[in-house]
């Protein structure tokens, strides 16, 4: 007993961390890029994700139907007459909208690297994206009613066999790359989508459209943030209707819009606009 009690007094006169020293978690380093954690995070393991994206296809193929009955329906603001006899098409983008990137995300924040073209390019090369969650039901309800189906995204047309191939493998059904519009395919094929959107429209009426990014629906330009909201107003008859948008709060025109589009800045300048971004307190 005594042995016992001196031991206690021992310990209870050790600093306060000598244990916690054996336990702790290691400290996490200064980063040295603004990539998102949490954001990626929740792109990653929750639940909440998997089922906005769910939800958002599921509202996607109940405004097809809709559409389909209205041969007076058009999604695209680019086609304004002359197609009710036209064959129906849906238009979507690709990444964050079909094809998840998540892991590749996941490894930039793991290394505290930001994005670059040539790792993004090894990643496209590798053909291991994922099927974002609710996609490939849709796209096969579409291919079921006999409705064509475009993926209209800001790849680089060096990519187009390698996205053809990612795509196939991962709805399980042969994709045509003339189904693929990429950036830079066609001299005019820039990072505005409106000329693929009209010459998806000369041929076809565009029931809906699928994104992640304000500038998959309608072309926005370099617009403040507060500007995009206000043009995002504009469109309220289209949202849910019209035009279906997916989450990605890992990156999009909302982010570089903080920064005034200019990815060269230095990640403590970046950072410091978007903590000015946020919204202030009024009672302090």
């Amino acid at each position: 007993m005594l042995r016992f009690v001196c031991l206690l007094i021992f310990a209870c006169g050790l600093p306060h961390n000598l244990f916690a020293q054996e336990t702790a978690t290691p400290a996490v380093t200064q980063r040295s890029t603004d990539q998102g954690l949490d954001a990626t995070l929740w792109m990653q393991t929750s639940v909440e994700h998997d089922v906005a994206c769910t939800q958002s296809y599921r509202l996607a193929w109940m405004q097809v139907r809709k559409a389909l009955r209205d041969p007076c329906w058009t999604a695209a603001v680019e086609q304004t007459a002359g197609y009710a006899g036209l064959p129906p098409a849906v238009i979507l983008d690709l990444d964050e909208t079909v094809i998840n990137n998540g892991v590749f995300m996941g490894d930039l924040v793991r290394k505290d690297v930001s994005w670059n073209p040539s790792l993004w390019n090894t990643w496209v090369l590798s053909e291991r994206g994922t099927a974002v969650p609710g996609a490939k039901e849709f796209l096969n309800q579409l291919r079921a009613h006999q409705i064509a189906i475009f993926f209209i995204t800001n790849r680089e047309a060096k990519h187009e066999a390698a996205t053809v191939s990612n795509l196939s493998q991962m709805l399980g059904w042969q994709v045509s790359p003339e189904q693929v519009l990429l950036r830079a395919e066609k001299p005019e094929w820039t990072s505005n989508k409106s000329s693929r959107r009209a010459q998806v429209a000369r041929c076809h009426r565009i029931l809906l459209l699928v994104g992640d990014d304000f500038n998959d629906f309608v072309y926005q330009g370099k617009l403040s943030p507060q500007e995009r909201i206000r043009q995002g107003r504009r469109y309220q008859n289209y949202w849910g209707r019209r035009w279906v948008i997916l989450p990605n709060p890992v990156y999009g025109d909302w982010e570089t819009a903080l920064y005034h589009y200019d990815s060269q800045l230095p990640t403590a300048e970046k950072l410091q606009l978007k903590l000015d971004a946020l919204t202030p307190r009024t009672d302090q």
